[in-house]
C-alpha cells in the first residue's frame, strides 16, 4: 500500500515537472508579427524599424510595403531561376551572419520561432506576417 502511494505522489511530482518545465511552449508568442514585433523604435536603443535599417544601406524606397515580409517578396523573387538569391536566403544570411557578435543570435537565443510558426495541421513552418510599423 505505501507503494502505491510513493507511486502515485511521485508521478503527479513528476506530471507537475513536465508541465512545468514545457510550459515555455505554451507561453504567448513574444514577437507575434515576426519582422515588425521585434524591429521597433525602443525608447533609448537605435531605432531597429526595417525603413531606417533599409534606407541606412541604401535600399530604395519601402513606402508601398503593406505586410512584412509578404510584400517584401514583390521584389526579392522566391524564383531563384532570375538569378536573385531567394528572400529567405538573404533574412537568413543577414540574421545568422557572424554569430559570435550577430545582435539577432546574442541578444535574441536565434530563436526560428520569432520569425516562423508551425502550421500544426499541415506539419509546416511558416512566416509570421505583421503590418509596417513605420
Amino acid at each position: 500500500m505505501r507503494d502505491r502511494r510513493w507511486f502515485r505522489r511521485g508521478s503527479l511530482l513528476l506530471g507537475w515537472a513536465v508541465v512545468l518545465a514545457g510550459g515555455a511552449a505554451f507561453a504567448a508568442d513574444t514577437y507575434p508579427e515576426g519582422c515588425v514585433s521585434c524591429h521597433t523604435n525602443r525608447q533609448g536603443e537605435a531605432d531597429f524599424r526595417l525603413s531606417n535599417l533599409l534606407s541606412q544601406i541604401g535600399h530604395p524606397s519601402v513606402k508601398r510595403v503593406k505586410m512584412v515580409p509578404r510584400d517584401c517578396t514583390r521584389c526579392h523573387s522566391t524564383d531563384p531561376a532570375d538569378g536573385e538569391p531567394v528572400f529567405s536566403q538573404i533574412i537568413h544570411e543577414i540574421h545568422f551572419d557572424v554569430p559570435k557578435i550577430n545582435l539577432y543570435v546574442t541578444r535574441f537565443g536565434g530563436d526560428c520561432r520569432n520569425c516562423h510558426e508551425m502550421n500544426v495541421e499541415e506539419g509546416e513552418a511558416q512566416v509570421k506576417d505583421g503590418a509596417k510599423n513605420w
